[in-house]
């Protein structure tokens, strides 16, 4: 059992999800990187899903490409402050080598990023507050790592529990 197959247990994937399809080779084209497995085979399945209503992926498709632009304007705002302030950011910035990458974001404007220091799928998932600008890391992918937060098995300092969402609704 992968994973994905945890994922979809959990939560049903939509029966047409928003900006689930399109040209992966061209997305990995524009960013100079191949993606992981897991994180194409999620953006399938669910599209821009809103995960607890609070997490959705960052989807290259359809009418928005929350993916590629963003991702390298964010970054590109992002390492200025880090150049300027080097003891807040243990990491570098994709294209850096081993940057980060985001993947996924928050209603808070939290980041869920990989860190691309290794082959794609075995990114580890960093989850970053661009505004109080701390980290952490999990050592698992895309997709683990939101079965883990919507399950209640990973915690994260960045944001709060999915659980918490829960009890909101």
């Amino acid at each position: 059992m992968t994973a994905f197959d945890d994922l979809t247990r959990l939560i049903t994937p939509p029966a047409q999800p928003l900006w689930a399809n399109g040209d992966w080779k061209e997305v990995e084209a524009a960013l100079g990187v191949e993606l992981p497995s897991d994180f194409k085979q999620l953006v399938g399945a669910y599209g821009a899903y809103h995960f607890a209503e609070f997490l959705t992926p960052l989807t290259p498709f359809g009418g928005q490409d929350l993916l590629v632009g963003p991702a390298k304007r964010l970054l590109d705002q992002e390492r200025n402050f880090r150049d300027s302030n080097p003891e807040d950011c243990p990491y570098p910035f994709y294209p850096e080598p081993g940057g980060l990458l985001p993947w996924a974001g928050t209603d808070n404007g939290d980041r869920v990023c990989w860190l691309t220091d290794r082959k794609p799928d075995e990114w580890t998932v960093v989850c970053w507050n661009p505004r109080g600008w701390y980290y952490d890391a999990h050592p698992v992918g895309a997709v683990e790592f939101l079965v883990g937060w919507l399950s209640g098995h990973i915690s994260t300092n960045v944001f709060p529990d999915a659980a918490e969402f829960a009890e909101e609704e």
